[in-house]
C-alpha cells in the first residue's frame, strides 16, 4: 500500500501525516511466513523512512508553534524536490527534478544515506498535484450544489493523480465534469459505470420497529423522499443518516440507485412510543429516475449504543410520472399498535402534545443537535476558557463542571461535578463558566431544547 506524505511534523508525540490510501489486493495462496517476512521489512524499511524524513524535516522544514514542518511547500524545501511518499514496501520514495543522478548525490550527501528510492519526473509530481488540487478547490466552492458537482463524491491528492469519484462515472459525466468543472490529464476517474445488481429484501415491521415512506406514490422528478420510524419497541431505538436505495429496471432486475455514499454519519436517538423522520436523496438532476418500484434500506439498532441488537429495515415506495396517479397519492397510515385505537388526528394530537412537554421539561444530553459556542465550535469554546483563567494563579488542578444550556443559549445550573481537591480552584472554574456569554441553543425535533454539558477547566502553573 503506497501512500502519499504531504506534511511532517517533528518532533511532537507521533508523526503526523496525510495519507492516502492505493488498494492492494493479496492473493489467499500467500503463505502466512511470507506475509510475515513481508510484514517485517515492512516495519523495517518504514523506521528507516521515518529517520530520513526527521531528517529531511530538519534541513527543508518551516518552523511552526511547537516544532518544525516539513512538505513540499515549505519555504526551505529544494526546488528539485517534487514529492515524497512510502511505496509498498515502506521505502522511501522522493520525486526529484532535473538530472537523477545528479540529485541524487546531492541528496545521499545532505541526507547522509543512501535508502532512500529516486524516481524522476515522468509524470506529476506531489508539488505539482498539489498546485492543480488547489485550482480544482476553487472551481469545486464556485459551482457547489450544481448538477455536475452534485454527481462528485470526493476528490484528492494520491501518488500520481488526483482521483475524483463520481457517483455516476461515465464517460459522458466525465466529458461533464471536465468540461464544466475542470479539465486536467492528472484527473483519474472512480465510481460505478453502471448500476449495481442488489435484489436484497428486507421487512418493515420487526422487533417494535415499524418504517413508512410519508406518501405512497412519489413523482419520478422528487428530488427526496421522507421516510417515518415508528419505535414501540420498549427500548431506544439508534439510527443514523446511512441508507441505500434500488429499483426494479424494465427487465425486473433490483439494481442499487447511484447516490452519495459519503456520510457524515450522525446518530439518533428514538425514544420507546416516538418517531423520526428521515429524508433521502434521489439525485434526479444526476440522473434520471425511472418510474416504478424503490426499496429504501436502513440499519438501526436498540438498546445500548455499540451493544444494542443491530436491525435492518426495508420499505418499498413508487415513483411515478403519471398525474393522476401523484394525486391519487395519500399519507401512508400510522401502524395500528401505535394507534391503540385512536384516530390518527388524535394520535398525531397526542404526538405533539408529548413533545411539547419534552421540549419544555426536559433536560437532553444527546439532542439531534449538539449547542454551539458562538457559532465558533469546540475550539472556540476552549479558547475562551483559556482566555479567562488569571495569570498568576500559582496552582494546578481539573475541576469537572456540568451546567445547562438554556433555550435560549444562556449557561444556568452550574455546579461542581467533580472536584479538584482545593477550593479556590473549584470557585473559579464555576466563575469562569458563569460568565460565558449566550451560545446557539441545541435543538430536537429542529426546536430548542435544554442541554447538559460537562467539561473540565485544567489549571496549571
Amino acid at each position: 500500500m503506497g501512500y502519499l506524505l504531504r506534511y511532517i511534523i517533528l518532533p511532537l508525540c507521533a508523526l503526523c501525516v496525510m495519507i492516502v490510501f492505493q488498494s492492494c489486493k493479496q492473493t489467499v495462496s500467500e503463505k502466512q511466513e511470507e506475509v510475515k517476512v513481508s510484514e517485517c521489512l515492512r516495519e523495517k524499511n518504514e523506521g528507516v523512512s521515518m529517520r530520513i524524513l526527521k531528517k529531511m524535516e530538519c534541513l527543508y522544514g518551516d518552523d511552526i508553534s511547537g516544532g518544525k514542518a516539513f512538505s513540499v511547500d515549505s519555504k526551505s524545501c529544494p526546488d528539485y524536490i517534487g514529492g515524497v511518499y512510502l511505496d509498498d514496501s515502506g521505502r522511501l520514495v522522493i520525486q526529484i527534478k532535473g538530472d537523477s543522478l545528479v540529485v541524487r548525490k546531492r541528496l545521499e550527501k545532505e541526507l547522509g544515506t543512501v535508502d532512500f528510492i529516486i524516481e524522476p519526473g515522468l509524470c506529476y509530481t506531489q508539488k505539482e498535484l498539489l498546485r492543480i488540487n488547489d485550482e480544482l478547490v476553487g472551481r469545486w466552492r464556485e459551482l457547489e450544489g450544481t448538477p455536475v458537482m452534485k454527481n462528485v463524491q470526493s476528490a484528492g491528492v494520491c501518488i500520481h493523480d488526483i482521483q475524483i469519484d463520481l457517483m455516476v462515472n461515465t464517460p459522458e459525466k466525465q466529458q461533464e465534469f471536465r468540461e464544466k468543472v475542470m479539465d486536467s490529464p492528472a484527473f483519474r476517474f472512480t465510481g460505478s459505470r453502471e448500476a449495481v445488481l442488489n435484489d436484497e429484501e428486507g421487512v418493515n415491521d420487526v422487533a417494535g420497529v415499524s418504517i413508512r415512506p410519508e406518501y405512497t406514490v412519489y413523482s419520478t422528478e422528487a428530488d427526496k423522499v421522507k421516510f417515518i420510524i415508528y419505535n414501540h419497541s420498549g427500548e431506544l431505538l439508534h439510527c443514523g443518516t446511512r441508507y441505500v436505495i434500488t429499483y426494479e429496471d424494465v427487465d425486473g432486475t433490483w439494481r442499487e440507485l447511484p447516490i452519495n455514499n459519503i456520510f457524515l454519519d450522525t446518530e439518533y436517538g428514538v425514544s420507546n412510543e416516538e418517531r423520526w423522520e428521515f429524508v433521502a436523496d434521489l439525485y434526479p438532476d444526476v440522473h434520471p429516475n425511472r418510474a416504478g418500484r424503490y426499496r429504501f434500506f436502513y440499519d438501526v439498532s436498540l438498546g445500548d449504543v455499540g451493544f444494542g441488537r443491530k436491525i435492518g429495515m426495508m420499505t418499498e415506495f413508487y415513483l411515478s410520472d403519471k398525474p393522476e396517479e401523484l394525486e391519487r397519492a395519500v399519507k401512508t397510515p400510522v401502524p395500528e399498535v401505535l394507534l391503540k385505537g385512536m384516530t390518527e388526528k388524535e394520535y398525531y394530537e397526542r404526538e405533539k402534545r408529548r413533545l411539547e412537554d419534552r421540549l419544555r421539561t426536559e433536560v437532553f444530553t444527546l439532542p439531534d443537535k449538539m449547542p454551539d459556542f458562538q457559532g465558533k465550535g469546540a475550539e472556540g469554546f476552549m479558547d475562551y476558557i483559556t482566555s479567562v483563567i488569571p495569570e498568576g494563579l500559582d496552582k494546578e488542578g481539573r475541576s469537572v463542571i456540568a451546567f445547562i444550556i438554556e433555550r435560549d443559549g444562556s449557561v444556568n445550573d452550574v455546579r461542581v461535578l467533580r472536584s479538584s481537591g482545593d477550593e479556590q480552584l473549584d470557585t473559579e472554574a464555576l466563575r469562569i463558566i458563569k460568565s460565558f456569554p449566550k451560545w446557539l441553543p441545541g435543538e430536537y425535533r429542529k426546536q430548542p431544547v435544554r442541554v447538559q454539558y460537562i467539561v473540565p477547566v485544567n489549571f496549571r502553573k
